[in-house]
């Protein structure tokens, strides 16, 4: 995985916050022990407010971002972890659509992985950038590089590429472009559907995808 970019303001007061909560953790620690008279080791009360902050910056970055409760949210960073099944229309020979396309998304608050797979090659993200719904374009932009198959046509090369999936409002659907780069020069379209906010198979991707409406 890799960090990526964004236009959410929280990226810079979150920590902070995660700061303040961590010393109130630790104080609360020190002044439990101090009502307790427990005798503890020195380094479990000394990098207490370093420990509480790893902890809860972790748990944060790792699962609580993404969390919903009613109206309260802890991150406007859309989350797009998950199984994706979709298209590609793509110019290469004069028009070709590649249906079964699966696009897994892992992801936290900071870094993110991308990598999808068609029956004859697959791709992984090397850089990209995630808008919010609050920007003029909610999406998922990202650089990638393409690596084909052994049994793949001999035309097809390792290169790399572009890709720019706007976000639907209800957060289900990815639809947008890509080119790639010199030695391909292809442009073309992209339409997903999530299926799962887990890793499914290729197998079991496309059966689920299948049984939707």
């Amino acid at each position: 995985m890799h960090a990526y970019a964004t236009n959410a303001s929280e990226r810079e007061s979150t920590p902070i916050w995660l700061a303040f909560i961590a010393v109130v953790c630790a104080l609360i620690l020190s002044s439990g022990l101090q009502l307790t008279k427990l005798q503890v080791p020195w380094w479990v009360d000394a990098p207490s407010v370093m420990g509480f902050y790893g902890l809860i910056y972790q748990w944060f970055d790792k699962y609580l971002w993404y969390q919903r409760f009613k109206f309260i949210s802890f991150s406007s960073i859309p989350n797009l972890q998950g199984t994706w099944v979709g298209v590609i229309h793509s110019s290469y020979g004069g028009g070709t659509d590649v249906p079964d396309v699966i696009l897994y998304v892992r992801q936290t608050w900071t870094r993110i992985n991308v990598r999808l797979t068609t029956q004859n090659s697959s791709s992984y993200s090397i850089m990209a950038a995630v808008n919010t719904q609050e920007s003029s374009e909610p999406c998922l932009k990202y650089e990638y590089m393409n690596e084909p198959s052994a049994l793949s046509v001999d035309t097809m090369n390792a290169h790399r590429g572009t890709a720019n999936l706007r976000l639907a409002p209800d957060g289900n659907e990815l639809i947008g472009d890509y080119f790639t780069g010199r030695g391909r020069q292809n442009i073309g379209t992209m339409e997903f559907k999530l299926i799962s906010r887990g890793h499914l198979t290729r197998e079991d991707a496309l059966r689920k995808a299948s049984q939707k409406p």
